[in-house]
């Protein structure tokens, strides 16, 4: 039952950032990021890619949901709950993707974009700068 509620709800928020997408970058409605507020058209394309990503995960979620409540499949329910999770991370990380191929594409990535894969993890001393 959990995934088919929320992936009822991802459907729901998909439509209304597609249907209504927020005119300006705001953290309480619409597709806020980093990368996304860079200037107006990202911002843009963000809305429209989040809430078509929103949509697609959050039908694969309702689905699954219901072949496992047809499949009696329900007494797992803390496999379900240890893992509905991940079909909310997903479109985020398809979105960012998509974003920031959009920048490259368009040569306004930041400079100070810093690419969560490729961080390297340094140990340092207090919050001195290093030499």
């Amino acid at each position: 039952m959990i995934y088919i509620a929320c992936g009822s709800i991802m459907v729901v928020v998909g439509l209304l950032w597609l249907i209504s997408p927020s005119k300006r970058p705001w953290p309480f409605y619409g597709y806020y990021s980093y990368l996304a507020t860079v200037n107006k058209a990202s911002f843009k394309f963000a809305q429209h890619k989040a809430g078509g990503y929103f949509i697609i995960f959050g039908l694969m979620q309702l689905l699954l949901g219901v072949g496992i409540h047809l499949l009696k499949w329900d007494r797992y329910f803390l496999l379900w709950l240890l893992t509905f999770y991940l079909f909310i991370i997903f479109p985020i990380m398809a979105t960012e993707k998509s974003l920031k191929k959009f920048l490259i594409n368009r040569h306004e990535l930041p400079a100070d974009y810093i690419d969560p894969d490729k961080v390297k993890k340094e140990r340092t001393k207090g919050f001195r700068d290093r030499k």
